[in-house]
């Protein structure tokens, strides 16, 4: 269910925003919002405040960013034997770091720590950048210096004398042209590429008219700096550019190893995060010279909370609480049961409930416990489902409000492992082969399968229209609420009995033909009733169309069907090839069981793998196309307290018992 929200209104004093801010954000149940200003109230221009948590969060990105490629490139150097590195291993089932608020709030005597570690970064950074154009300059070098590797000799001696004119370059080969020129010097090329090296001498009478044809076939005189031979020359930048390479290769192992300042990166933009989310808040406050009014949101299950917070605080204020007003931005905050939370993850991903609108978390969550089992539907991978999410629930204890993603894959699990068994899959392997019950198999009876994966969609769709019709009975819109969603049942209701009920009895079929000309008669109805003035009967004969949405709806379930036969035919090919292969070493057969084992180990690895996120994906576009579609409108927004803004810790004032250090000093 969705909480009923409260406006909280706080007076107080400016000389103590902060300590009224820093209670706020202890409290975690408060969001602040703009306080409506008053006359002879003003805001604060905060915006350099702003300003400066905006440069340190960007600084830690920075920091993240560039920690992360340069662990990468490590690792690719050390593969190399260029570094030594190794990778701080990361054990995925530690608990998330807590912190009680007082140790949050010293968090500042750690700011010049960071700042030495950002500023060293950055140093490394330009170092690095440094090296890049550094590195760019030698190749160009080498790129320049390339047409004379075969010229024989020092390129330095190629030098204008008093008497003469003496120069060496390269040329286009496609260029070069013997002409008048070449009749009054001494000219010699070397190589056979796109680009030839080419010396000339000539008298220096005849220097300008040599000058103007080595110019216009576009002569590139060899760089002055360039005085020894091609071996010699090249040598030398090849040995600059390893020396670039090794420094480098320094520079990326330091950086590395500030890997390990990450908790502490992580720790501080958690920091200036809450800060920068409190100093917008006062930046919202409507102020007058002594005093500030703020204001917030409150869920009413938190209510007396804050009342006792705010009451028992040293702080000089006054506060009270409001119901919210027509055109109030209202956050929604849903409070389910364990079983229901997990399921809110699938609903944001969608969009927020309305403040006020129904939470349609629990009208989702056995539909989609079900429909994740149908799919995936084998005893062995339900198993591992469960038990790799329970061992990292139970060894990663997340926070209230964090971990909703794999509380929803255990229960995914769990709905695998039930519909493992009525399928009869144990691995790919049936249940007929250990003489186990089943109820059926899905590859031997497709159709029983397709029918059953429709007629769950069926009950949910109509279970979407029951919603949606006690929705807007709440809503005092009784004919709507008839009319649009009982012709369904009608519909649905007639064309089993039109089609179908002359089995049982001939009256069955005239009772369904009964059944869906009041349903088409409802139908219509509600588009009747929903408009007005002329618009009425065209709306109600357009709603004679939603007969193809419907049945194009029904067959999107047919998705159930699709993905429970793939998980199946996969995990029995892989069994089947994994046989194949043992049966090819007859001679060896323990050999062949191992190889066998490696398949089964891999393949089934896979298939459990990609058909988990299948049966997630495809799941949640049932709920948020086929069924929100019938009564959920969304476009709310989650309620976000002060310090929801952290990220990498939590703040809790009944710690989690672990053993490790912690950020800020001592033990837990």
């Amino acid at each position: 269910m969705l909480a009923e929200m409260r406006k909280l209104i706080l007076v107080g004093s400016r000389s103590e925003t902060q300590a009224t801010l820093d209670l706020l954000h202890k409290s975690g149940c408060v969001e602040l919002s703009p306080a409506a200003e008053g006359q002879g109230t003003f805001r604060q221009d905060l915006t350099k405040q702003t300003d400066e948590l905006s440069l340190k969060l960007a600084d830690i990105q920075f920091a993240f960013d560039f920690i992360a490629s340069c662990c990468l490139e490590a690792a690719d150097l050390a593969k190399k034997k260029i570094i030594d590195y190794k990778k701080i291993k990361k054990n995925p089932l530690t608990p998330q770091p807590t912190l009680t608020f007082e140790e949050f709030t010293q968090c500042e005597q750690k700011e010049a720590e960071l700042n030495c570690i950002i500023s060293k970064l950055k140093e490394l950074s330009g170092t690095l950048t440094e090296c890049a154009a550094e590195k760019l300059r030698c190749e160009n070098a080498l790129a320049a210096l390339s047409p004379y590797a075969e010229v024989d000799g020092e390129l330095g001696i190629f030098k204008p004398t008093a008497r003469t004119y003496a120069a060496l370059g390269a040329i286009s080969s496609s260029e070069f042209k013997e002409g008048e020129w070449s009749e009054k010097c001494i000219w010699r090329t070397w190589g056979t590429g796109s680009q030839t090296a080419l010396a000339v001498v000539c008298l220096k009478e005849d220097e300008e008219a040599v000058k103007s044809a080595l110019s216009d076939m576009e002569f590139s005189a060899c760089p002055a700096e360039y005085v020894g031979t091609y071996a010699q020359e090249s040598g030398a930048i090849k040995k600059r550019a390893e020396e670039i390479a090794s420094r480098r290769a320094e520079i990326i192992s330091q950086v590395a190893q500030a890997e390990a300042d990450l908790p502490l990166i992580k720790l501080m933009r958690d920091y200036y995060s809450v800060n920068y989310a409190k100093v917008a808040g006062c930046a919202g406050a409507a102020c007058t010279n002594t005093s500030y009014v703020l204001e917030g949101w409150v869920p009413l299950p938190y209510k007396e909370q804050v009342d006792k917070l705010l009451e028992d605080s040293p702080q000089t204020l006054s506060y009270y609480f409001v119901e919210p007003s027509e055109g109030d931005d209202v956050p929604t905050y849903a409070m389910n049961n364990s079983l229901v939370t997990p399921y809110e993850t699938v609903t944001n991903m969608f969009s927020a409930p309305k403040y006020r609108e129904q939470d349609p978390n629990p009208h989702i969550t056995a539909f989609f416990f079900l429909f994740f089992g149908m799919m995936l539907a084998d005893v062995g991978y339900g198993v591992l489902l469960t038990l790799f999410t329970s061992i990292y629930l139970a060894k990663v204890k997340p926070p209230r409000g964090r971990g909703n993603m794999i509380k929803l894959l255990l229960m995914g699990g769990i709905s695998t492992v039930i519909w493992g068994v009525m399928f009869g899959s144990y691995f790919g392997v049936s249940a007929a082969d250990f003489g186990m019950w089943y109820w059926f198999n899905p590859i031997e009876d497709p159709i029983t399968m397709l029918f059953l994966s429709l007629g769950a969609g069926l009950v949910q769709m109509l279970y979407g229209y029951l919603v949606n019709m006690v929705s807007l009975f709440r809503q005092k819109k009784p004919l709507e609420a008839v009319f649009g969603n009982t012709c369904w049942y009608f519909l649905v209701f007639g064309v089993a009995g039109a089609f179908f009920g002359s089995s049982l009895a001939p009256w069955v079929s005239y009772l369904g033909y009964a059944l869906l000309g009041i349903g088409i008669a409802f139908l219509i109805l509600s588009g009747v009733v929903s408009n007005k003035g002329v618009k009425r009967l065209g709306s109600g004969i357009g709603k004679l169309y939603g007969i193809v949405n419907f049945f194009s709806d029904l067959m999107s379930y047919t998705r159930i069907f699709g993905l429970g036969l793939a998980s199946a035919v996969i995990a029995m090919v892989f069994n089947q090839i994994g046989i194949v292969i043992k049966d090819m070493i007859p001679s060896a057969p323990v050999l062949g069981w191992a190889i066998a084992c490696v398949i089964f180990v891999i393949g089934h690895t896979f298939n459990l793998g990609i058909n988990t996120l299948g049966s997630y994906v495809h799941d949640s576009r049932l709920q948020f196309v086929e069924f929100f579609g019938k009564f959920y409108e969304g476009g709310g927004r989650l309620f976000a307290p002060l310090g929801s803004e952290m990220k990498y810790y939590y703040v809790d004032e009944k710690k989690y018992e672990i053993k490790t250090k912690s950020i800020i000093g001592g033990k837990r």
